[in-house]
């Protein structure tokens, strides 16, 4: 593997906190001013957060906390049964990622259901809802960015479990890479190596610690809690010619009571901390 010295405040102008650290009490502007107080350039943008204010409020608040959109989410769920619903709201998501001026519009392949789809079948209607929604995506000039999802949950959210397959399913498909999620894909071998190696084909890396229990992940923590050492795949990707954004992503139900704020305030810290090593 190539060495790439760090470079701080290139990392640091690289940094993005997901919404979804925010429960339904803190307002989104109040989330919006923390990430900038923190000098964080960038935002993950979700639905609540299209549902609290509106597309043309959420640009505007963007747009004067000095923020970029470093994704929206998400699209896809492929394997619905309700495939008319589900492809009016891909195509929604797609006009407000195009409105937002979103870096790349996550999508999350939808997983086996209940009773199971066999996964042969799963897998062909998420490359026939990914191309129909790529055709609509490359219109608008949006960027899709697929999950790989952990295979825990290859049942309820993502039937697109490794890098290795989310690659093979986008690689003919220009304007479609991969987001990377420290939660889903720190068991993949391919991981870090496929962000330092194809960087081009990585629209967002994001980043969280894992909780683990009798081996199994159990939820998501902070850079510096959780049972994972997470340093060597930060770092690798920080000091590679990987371009992207970094976006920490975590979810109200993972922070025990601790102020979202808080740990954005100190998430360009801990970045700070773990590159260096």
């Amino acid at each position: 593997m190539a060495e790439y010295g760090p470079n701080r405040s290139a990392v640091a102008a690289r940094l993005a906190v997901n919404h979804y650290i925010c429960g339904p009490d803190v307002p989104f502007p109040a989330f919006a001013d923390a990430v900038c107080r923190a000098g964080i350039p960038a935002v993950g943008l979700t639905r609540a957060a299209v549902a609290e204010m509106g597309v043309a409020a959420l640009g505007r608040c963007l747009a004067d906390n000095g923020l970029a959109a470093s994704s929206l989410n998400s699209a896809g769920y492929f394997t619905d049964p309700d495939a008319a619903g589900t492809r009016r709201g891909n195509e929604e998501m797609v006009d407000h990622a195009a409105e937002l001026g979103a870096d790349v519009l996550c999508v999350i392949a939808g997983g086996l259901g209940v009773p199971a789809l066999p996964t042969h079948d799963a897998r062909r209607r998420v490359r026939e809802g990914l191309e129909a929604l790529h055709r609509r995506a490359a219109d608008a000039g949006v960027t899709l960015g697929i999950e790989p999802i952990h295979p825990a949950d290859i049942v309820t959210k993502g039937c697109i479990n490794s890098i290795a397959a989310a690659d093979e399913l986008t690689r003919d498909l220009d304007g479609v890479k991969l987001i990377v999620d420290f939660y889903h894909s720190w068991w993949d071998p391919a991981f870090p190596r496929f962000v330092v190696e194809a960087p081009h084909r990585v629209a967002l890396l994001q980043v969280c610690n894992v909780r683990l229990s009798a081996g199994a992940p159990v939820g998501r923590d902070g850079l510096v809690g959780g049972d994972i050492d997470i340093a060597p795949y930060i770092r690798a990707p920080a000091q590679s010619a990987y371009e992207g954004r970094i976006e920490l992503e975590l979810f109200e139900r993972d922070l025990g009571g601790r102020d979202p704020l808080a740990l954005i305030a100190g998430f360009p810290g801990e970045i700070a901390a773990l590159t260096a090593r």
